[in-house]
């Protein structure tokens, strides 16, 4: 008779198989259809304001960006490239008022990602960071005055 002190030794076995036969989960493509990103008219104090789509491809890379103000990423982003230069994918647009950029799900081409973060250089403080969801139809990213708001478009809703 086997006895399995506690859940972590179960846990671990379980791990270990998944990871021997490729069940461990893996990067994805991302489900978006459309990705909307759109500069109000007062956007960033009526100025330019760059905006960063990050794809994401390695974990540890990723608890790192999670946690990091756009701010930061933007000073150090070019230095993270050269480290890690297989870590992440970045799209870099420049939206001026009024500017809109629609992608569809062909820009993204076959890119494989843990998951994707915006970052807008708002001249404001503030964190202005946020994570997408891969498995969700596609978002609109709404970029105001001093900050910017994320929606996702919903399955069987006008885009």
């Amino acid at each position: 008779m086997v006895v399995l002190s506690g859940c972590s030794a179960l846990n671990s076995v379980v791990a270990g198989s998944r990871s021997l036969i490729g069940l461990d989960p893996k990067p994805v493509e991302p489900d978006w259809k459309s990705l909307a990103i759109t500069a109000a008219d007062d956007a960033n104090a009526n100025s330019a304001l760059a905006v960063d789509l990050v794809l994401v491809k390695d974990k540890a890379v990723l608890d790192t960006l999670l946690t990091m103000p756009a701010t930061k990423w933007f000073t150090s982003r070019h230095d993270l490239r050269r480290t890690f230069p297989e870590a992440f994918t970045v799209y870099q647009y420049e939206l001026v008022p009024t500017q809109a950029v629609r992608l569809d799900e062909k820009h993204f081409g076959k890119e494989r990602a843990w998951a994707a973060i915006v970052f807008a250089n708002y001249a404001s403080p503030g964190e202005h960071r946020a994570r997408l969801l891969l498995n969700n139809t596609g978002y609109s990213v709404q970029l105001n005055a001093q900050s910017f708001t994320v929606s996702e478009f919903k399955p069987g809703a006008a885009q």
